[in-house]
């Protein structure tokens, strides 16, 4: 059941029902009609109502970065974040739209015919709690600039936030049923991507719930994408400046407390570099401030959900079983809130648990590669593929291996990350398809060819 706690003492502030498959109905159905004339409106008209939903947010920044702290306890200064990249990103796609979603003319051969872009319908997202602002809005905006309407689960943890982004949508003159909040039990789902109103669905989530939605979505023969688990490496080649790459390493690890899809969760380092990047990183991972999210000096906060600390306990002390070797102490901190001291292991080998499982929390497994060939193979040697990191000071050299790094994107010298302007995708276990950029705004269309 949805709730919302007081992260100060565990107390629960609200608790919020599911709706029944009844009032779901209902909704499907008000999504449908609304689509009728939300497919009719011009490009002009939606990018002001997305401007105006811009400006609404960036006056209602504190609030709406508020319910982060309050609901998954992200830092205040993370949480302002949130709602400011996804204000940026909105006007990014909102002043693109036009140019993205335009008709294109051709005259091939004997053939004069033009390509365009009508829009599917009612489109189902599923949406994590890691940034529940920028998680939302990156999907439903490209969606509804392409003339769908959008029906939207948000994490049972976040349901303030879930709320609160609707209230949004109807403050900037949208109209009513053009976006939805789903407060649904996952008991639903089959029900929703079954139903023929319903065109498209999209989910970022963990690796077995993709695997449900998606089995579903080929069940019922609707389009999906899928963003799901992830293990990018960092792998550190050769610096002249090993203290500014522990740097760099520790933002990577500690984005967003560790809590961030993209951040490094796995690194490698070449051994001529392995001890002291050890002894510098321990260093700087263990001088962290931990405390309470809404101190602008906090630098580890709580987890977002308790049952992330039975799980991160459980690969540790799994990984130390293996004998991953702990040189930055694990342990639950005796404190309210859900606190994990951050934790490095070295010695880590591919079989481990650490290695081969997603640490979505403030830990860091370190590995030891011999050479640059070893390190790219380890880099691979997962069955995930989102982004990697490639540190080094050659551009000869991060050209050849880019190319050798199985993932959706690879970074030199840089923090992995997502822009809206770039494509942004996975391979492997990580899912299927691409968001972002121009192609992510035409997935939710019929590009429909007219031939005269």
């Amino acid at each position: 059941m949805p709730k919302t706690i007081n992260p100060s003492n565990w107390e629960v502030i609200e608790n919020y029902e599911y709706i029944s498959e009844n009032e779901l109905e209902e909704k499907i159905k008000l999504a449908n009609e609304c689509f009728q004339s939300w497919s009719q409106t011009s490009i002009s008209e939606k990018k002001q109502l997305f401007l105006n939903l811009v400006k609404i947010m960036l006056e209602q920044q504190e609030e709406l970065a508020k319910l982060n702290t309050i609901e998954m306890w992200m830092i205040f200064s993370w949480a302002l974040w949130d709602v400011s990249k996804s204000a940026s990103w909105t006007t990014y796609f909102a002043e693109h739209a036009e140019k993205w979603l335009a008709d294109i003319e051709f005259n091939e051969w004997w053939l004069q015919w033009k390509k365009i872009y009508e829009p599917l319908g009612v489109i189902f997202t599923i949406s994590p709690w890691n940034f529940p602002y920028n998680q939302v809005f990156r999907n439903a905006v490209p969606n509804i600039l392409a003339w769908n309407v959008v029906l939207s689960k948000h994490a049972s943890n976040v349901p303030q936030v879930a709320r609160k982004i609707e209230e949004l949508f109807l403050q900037a003159g949208f109209p009513k049923w053009v976006y939805q909040n789903l407060q649904i039990s996952t008991s639903l789902t089959e029900k929703i991507i079954w139903d023929f109103r319903i065109k498209w669905t999209n989910i970022t989530w963990w690796e077995n719930a993709g695997r449900v939605v998606g089995s579903l979505a080929w069940k019922y023969l609707k389009p999906s994408i899928l963003e799901l688990w992830w293990l990018d490496p960092f792998i550190l080649l050769d610096t002249k400046n090993i203290d500014e790459i522990v740097s760099l390493a520790l933002k990577w690890r500690m984005s967003s407390c560790g809590q961030k899809c993209n951040s490094s969760k796995r690194f490698i380092i070449l051994e001529k570099y392995y001890d002291e990047f050890i002894e510098k990183f321990t260093k700087a991972m263990s001088e962290l401030k931990i405390w309470d999210p809404f101190d602008k000096d906090t630098q580890v906060w709580p987890l977002a959900k308790e049952s992330m600390l039975d799980e991160l306990e459980n690969i540790v002390f799994e990984s130390v079983k293996q004998w991953a070797k702990l040189v930055l102490w694990w342990k639950r901190l005796d404190r309210k809130w859900f606190y994990f001291a951050p934790t490095i292991l070295v010695d880590v080998k591919p079989w481990m648990k650490v290695f081969e499982e997603e640490t979505f929390w403030p830990v860091a497994p370190i590995i030891k590669a011999k050479d640059e060939q070893e390190a790219i193979a380890l880099a691979n040697n997962s069955k995930y593929g989102l982004t990697s990191a490639i540190i080094t000071d050659s551009k000869e050299k991060f050209e050849k291996y880019s190319k050798m790094i199985e993932s959706g994107s690879v970074f030199l010298n840089k923090i992995p990350t997502s822009y809206p302007f770039l494509p942004y995708g996975w391979v492997k276990d990580s899912g299927y398809g691409r968001e972002l950029w121009e192609r992510w705004m035409k997935n939710f269309t019929n590009e429909k060819v007219i031939v005269y």
